[in-house]
Order: structure tokens, then C-alpha cells, then sequence
């Protein structure tokens, strides 16, 4: 199991690239677009150096994260990765709404002029580039457990879209011939994408710092009951804090088992879920002794 050091070393390698990636992306759309003077383009340009300014964001926010527990947080630092997230989302509202105002205020201009194919290709390739980036970075996102690299593959994958309706705006405008109002109609929709995307990446990111279960109460007592020496389990409660879930939960067992006994079935259980779940679970567990019918029936209140 890696420790919450190695993983933040990791995800902050994964971010490095990206970042990289992301500039020599939008140093080619911006040329095309200034070029050209092309408005979508240039709203695609802006919007992949946001994408490197996520990658910075969360570059910090990672190494706030993978700090050890202290005393003033005994769960560790990984929210900060989550605290991140949200910065994104803010940059892209910000973005969003420049987009959207731009688009907005050149309708109807006609100061533009025609790109040539290769300027078409050019963007293409920055298209592949994008699919290529976002896939590799969801799957070390999902790999990694990584709120932050999951968040930025999904802004990276708003870019896609976004690329391609200005390629579609570029098809239209190069071969036949649309008027100008095109090429702002797409910037209105590239804030639309940014818009949608921002506000998936927020539900995300609340789910987490509002405490959201993490996992489905009847998966974990599927999994504790598979243990032969648990007779029942309830008040079961879980949630997420960056890689880690934490889940607390009581478990009926036979009221004669020495304490030593329950002490092992605790760390039984808490390794089947790391093992079952495939994820880091920190677990507390309250035995208590197994309830007759008649003590559950004294015991639970009445309607």
C-alpha cells in the first residue's frame, strides 16, 4: 500500500507533465488564433492555458495534501487536495464568463480572416494531443485515487468538446464559406461546455468536504458478514477524505468471545474491506454482543 507521501509524489509527477502538455497545446491554438483573429479559437487557446493553470493549482494543492498528520489534523492534510478542485472550478467560471462575453460582444463582425488548411491541421493535432492527455490522466486519476487529477481530466476533457466545435466553426467558415457569426456562436458554446464541466467538478468536490457516503452501506455489510464469527452488523456510516474512506460501524458477535478475540475480529474486517473494497478504508468498529429477539423487541423504541 503506498503511503500518502508516494501517492502525492505520483499525482504531482502526473501534473507536471500535463502541465507541459497543456502549454505547448495552447501556444498552438493562440498563434492560430491571432493569426486568423478568429474569436473561438483563441476562447479554445485561453481555455487550455486554464488547463495549465489547474495543473499549477493542483500542484499545490497536492503538496498541501501529502503532508503527514499533526496535531491539529489527526485525519492528515488530503482535503486540500479536494480544496483545490474547487479553485478549478472557480478559474473555469471565470473563464466561462470572459468566454461568454466575448462571444457575445463579436457578433456580427466581419474582421476576420479565412484560415488556411494547415492552420485547420494544426488545431487537429492539438485534438488528438487533448484525448491523449485526458485519457492518461483519468486513468492515473482513477488509479491513484486522486480527487485533483480526476477533476483536471475533466477539464481536460471540456477541452475536447471545445476543440471540436472549433473545428466544426474552422470546416465551416474554410470550405463553405459561413458567415462570421459562426465562429462567435461556437464561442458561446465553448463557455456553455466550460460551464457544464465547472459545475460537475463542484458536485464532486462538495460530495466529499459535505461528507457524502462514500460507499454503499449494504456493500459493507455484504462484505462483514462474510466473516463467520459476525451475527449482525448496523449503523453503518462511511465517507471520503482524498484517497482514504472512513467508515465506523457495530458489529453482533457471540457474547462469550474473549475480548482478545473481538480485538482480532475488528482487524479482520477492516483488512477484508481494504481487500474486497481495493481502496485505503480506516475503519471503527464497536462490537457488541449478539441480541436475542426478545432484547432487540425491549430494546428498540417504540412507535
Amino acid at each position: 500500500m503506498k503511503t500518502t507521501e508516494e501517492r502525492g509524489n505520483r499525482v504531482q509527477r502526473v501534473l507536471l507533465i500535463v502541465l507541459v502538455c497543456n502549454l505547448l497545446v495552447s501556444a498552438a491554438k493562440i498563434a492560430v488564433g491571432l493569426a486568423a483573429n478568429l474569436q473561438s479559437v483563441l476562447a479554445d487557446g485561453f481555455h487550455s492555458v486554464s488547463d495549465g493553470f489547474s495543473n499549477v493549482i493542483g500542484l499545490v494543492g497536492v503538496a498541501a495534501a501529502k503532508r503527514p498528520s499533526d496535531e491539529g489534523h489527526a485525519y492528515g492534510h488530503s482535503r486540500y487536495e479536494t480544496l483545490a478542485s474547487l479553485a478549478i472550478v472557480a478559474l473555469m467560471a471565470y473563464l466561462g464568463i470572459s468566454i461568454l462575453v466575448r462571444g457575445v460582444c463579436s457578433l456580427g463582425r466581419t474582421d476576420f480572416r479565412v484560415p488556411s488548411a494547415g492552420e485547420f491541421a494544426a488545431v487537429a493535432g492539438t485534438l488528438l494531443f487533448n484525448i491523449l492527455t485526458a485519457w492518461l490522466e483519468d486513468r492515473a486519476g482513477r488509479r491513484l485515487k486522486s480527487s485533483i487529477l480526476r477533476s483536471d481530466a475533466r477539464h481536460t476533457l471540456s477541452d475536447i468538446f471545445v476543440t471540436c466545435g472549433v473545428l466544426v466553426s474552422m470546416a465551416l467558415i474554410i470550405f463553405l464559406g459561413a458567415p462570421a457569426w459562426v465562429d462567435s456562436a461556437v464561442s458561446v458554446a465553448i463557455a456553455l461546455v466550460i460551464f457544464g464541466a465547472a459545475y460537475r467538478i463542484f458536485r464532486e468536490a462538495s460530495d466529499e468536504l459535505t461528507d457524502h457516503i462514500a460507499v454503499d452501506p449494504r456493500e459493507i455489510e455484504a462484505i462483514v458478514r462474510a466473516d463467520p464469527d459476525v451475527r449482525g452488523v448496523h449503523k453503518i456510516r462511511s465517507r471520503r477524505s482524498g484517497d482514504i474512506i472512513y467508515a465506523d460501524f457495530h458489529v453482533q458477535c457471540d457474547p462469550e468471545m474473549p475480548l482478545k478475540e473481538v480485538h482480532a475480529l475488528t482487524h479482520r474486517l477492516e483488512a477484508l474491506l481494504n481487500e474486497r473494497l481495493e481502496t485505503r478504508i480506516s475503519c471503527v468498529i464497536h462490537p457488541e454482543a449478539e441480541r436475542t429477539g426478545k432484547e432487540s423487541e425491549m430494546r428498540e423504541p417504540r412507535a
